[in-house]
């Protein structure tokens, strides 16, 4: 058994001090328990909140000294909730555990022990949600046989129901078949007695083996015999059923009439809410699951609104079950006026609402979602002699590609949305929107993807280029770039979080297009001021599956007039492991064209030696991991040296990354690297000014 920790739990908490509900209340909640906490001194107190608010478990301090759990249990009686009550004392013995139980305690803890208290109120929190579900199960039971009933009543062939051979219920249709005034003429009658004698032994034996479920087929042509003495000749088809919650056999005489009329009926039934004529719960779920389909592969963006009706208990209290069908009626009518042409409008819960619909401008839902409260609350519904005013609250949960593709965490933020409203008061609109934490990961990818795609189309992306320098005097000026994005605040992305992200969602290719334009740039403007200077560009792993941007590539290098060697591609290890015949395309034809290839956070592969001899690169960046420590860490020491020595023998250049300080670089003369690059030489800069001589 599980208890759901993201359920709200609405605790009332009858204590002689505050002091130790609040106790108790964080406690719970730093459990991870989502609590709603309301405070009790007295039967008064319990009384006035039990009657205004909606509880799941009352934890009651049996040390009070004028209230006993009993008078505590009454009162929960009165009120006509379920609620599950539980006992707290300091002497939680036998006699006192078994007296408490019998007074009406769920179970008894010690009010030293939390942690026993924290799991009993998971395990009643979790009875009474089943108990709930159990009640809705009840409910939709009802529903279905009532629509059963309705359909039978309506069919156009002759239908009975038949116990132990006795009819028990037959629809107006088999009434007239076989000449009946009414049912009463026929409750009770044998079925064998309306089929002819020559045929009676045959039925019985049917029946018999229809009971054991040893039949070929399911029915039989007979000889029936009408009220008036004719004979009735027709198929009847048994099947067995229950009725009343008692087994028995269903028989059907089939009807020769067109039975489309019919058909459209069970359908329309089938979708449709009985009390409301609004669509119901089930065909709701259905549509909302085609459109998080649509949704998540980007062809449409949907609302979903939610309406649920305040402190509706008390209304229930008040007026009864039945008058609050004609509440829910009312209120069912309202917002179905109120709804655009193409929305959905169910009825989602015994006192919700919902509405689904394709969206092109938030601002129109957001608006219909604010007037849904004022409609509402200004409708009066007469009920009997009383006049009933009721308020609402409305939720709205954008749905698009990056919305969760689960039915039931879009339900649960509406509903989420809707508590948090009427824990305030209700009687208003809200906006689910994700708080930290509670996105998921499509969700936070797909904000970071909407700001990349605005500081691209808006000048916010910024060209950073560091210097990779020789410590072998090997001449020519090179960089590596880097990208940095401004939100829309004036933020900077964290470099990690946006290139992930953008990876997941495919932008990573117009940022790799971006550096690499960029990039063409620096080197053709240096070209005018007779430098001449190398960029390494790092690239995704989306581009390796770029088809179009070696045609691209070309056209750039050719318009702007670049030696295509200034040109580099630096590509991570892993990538190309796991994309190695992708990778050795790439490679291959930027080699054709004369331009660099790199493989970067190379060295803790399993065999990082066999990838260079597949893609013979022209550099090499040393994972960043061997640089730690590394002027006291003789073995990160070794392992760069080796790496170096290795890719010197196959005629590759290593580099160095993170060279923070002077007691790295000294420690890097004396092992065979070639090129370093760090922030103690400069730290990346939009300007590419390093004095390449000064070393």
């Amino acid at each position: 058994m599980k208890s759901d920790v993201d359920k709200l739990i609405r605790l009332l908490i009858v204590d002689e001090g505050l002091h130790k509900a609040e106790q108790i209340t964080s406690s719970l909640r730093a459990t991870g328990l989502h609590v709603r906490a309301e405070f009790a001194e007295d039967g008064e107190d319990m009384c006035a909140i039990l009657e205004n608010k909606t509880l799941d478990l009352v934890l009651f301090s049996m040390d009070l000294p004028e209230f006993t759990l009993k008078q505590a249990q009454h009162l929960i009686s009165e009120c006509g909730r379920h609620v599950a009550l539980i006992a707290m004392t300091n002497q939680p013995s036998t006699d006192v555990i078994v007296q408490s139980i019998n007074d009406g305690a769920q179970d008894v803890v010690s009010s030293k022990s939390l942690d026993h208290l924290i799991q009993v109120i998971k395990r009643e929190s979790y009875c009474l949600d089943q108990w709930r579900k159990s009640r809705r199960l009840e409910l939709q039971l009802q529903e279905s046989e009532k629509r059963c009933q309705t359909l039978l009543a309506n069919s156009k062939d002759a239908v009975a129901y038949v116990h132990e051979g006795m009819h028990i219920y037959a629809n107006e249709v088999y009434i007239e078949l076989f000449g009946n005034a009414d049912f009463d003429e026929l409750e009770g009658v044998p079925i064998i007695d309306m089929v002819d004698s020559s045929q009676r032994s045959e039925l019985k034996s049917f029946l018999r083996q229809l009971s054991q479920g040893d039949v070929d087929k399911n029915y039989l042509d007979l000889s029936l015999i009408h009220s008036s003495g004719e004979s009735i000749q027709a198929k009847m088809e048994f099947s067995r059923a229950s009725y009343d919650g008692e087994p028995c056999t269903q028989i059907l005489i089939r009807s020769p009439a067109d039975t489309s009329e019919l058909e459209e009926q069970i359908n329309y039934l089938h979708q449709h809410d009985l009390i409301t004529s609004l669509y119901n719960h089930h065909y709701f779920i259905d549509e909302l699951k085609e459109s998080l389909a649509k949704a998540t592969n980007a062809l449409h963006q949907y609302s979903m609104i939610m309406v649920v009706i305040d402190n509706f208990q008390a209304i229930r209290d008040r007026v009864g079950i039945s008058g609050c069908d004609v509440l829910i009626g009312d209120v069912a009518m309202i917002l179905k006026s109120h709804a655009f042409p193409d929305q959905i409008v169910a009825r989602f819960g015994a006192h919700s609402y919902s509405f689904l619909s394709v969206i092109k401008d938030k601002a129109v839902v957001e608006k219909q979602a604010s007037q849904i409260p004022a409609l509402i609350g200004n409708h009066i519904s007469e009920i009997g002699e009383q006049s009933i005013g009721a308020t609402c609250s409305v939720s709205v949960v954008f749905i698009d590609e990056n919305s969760p593709n689960n039915t039931n965490e879009i339900i649960a933020r509406a509903e989420k949305t809707c508590d948090e409203l009427q824990q305030v008061g209700g009687n208003q609109f809200g906006i689910y929107i994700p708080k930290e934490g509670e996105r998921t990961q499509e969700e936070e990818d797909g904000l970071i993807a909407s700001e990349i795609k605005d500081a691209l189309a808006n000048n916010r992306v910024q060209g950073f280029y560091q210097p990779i320098v020789s410590i072998k005097t090997q001449p020519g000026a090179r960089y590596i770039s880097s990208l940095v994005i401004i939100d829309r605040e004036g933020n900077r992305l964290s470099g990690q979080n946006f290139i992930t992200a953008a990876q997941r969602t495919g932008t990573s290719k117009a940022l790799d297009r971006w550096s690499i334009m960029h990039a063409i740039k620096k080197i053709n403007d240096a070209r005018k001021k007779n430098r001449t200077i190398e960029i390494i560009v790092p690239i995704s792993v989306v581009s390796l599956f770029d088809t179009s941007l070696v045609t691209w590539l070309t056209d750039c290098i050719v318009q702007a007039s670049i030696n295509a060697e200034q040109l580099g591609f630096m590509v991570n290890e892993g990538d190309a492991v796991n994309q190695l015949k992708a990778t050795k395309t790439l490679f291959k034809v930027l080699k054709q064209m004369n331009c660099k290839f790199a493989l970067d956070e190379f060295g803790t592969g399993i065999n990082p030696y066999q990838l260079v001899k597949h893609i013979k690169a022209d550099y090499v960046r040393i994972n960043a991991a061997y640089m730690e420590n590394l002027a006291q860490n003789s073995e990160n020491q070794g392992s760069i040296r080796e790496i170096a020595t290795q890719l010197q023998e196959l005629d590759i250049h290593s580099i160095t990354p993170c060279v923070d300080d002077a007691a790295i670089l000294s420690v890097l003369w004396t092992l065979n690297v070639d090129f370093v690059q760090g922030d103690f030489l400069q730290p990346p800069d939009r300007v590419l000014q390093y004095d390449f001589s000064s070393m």
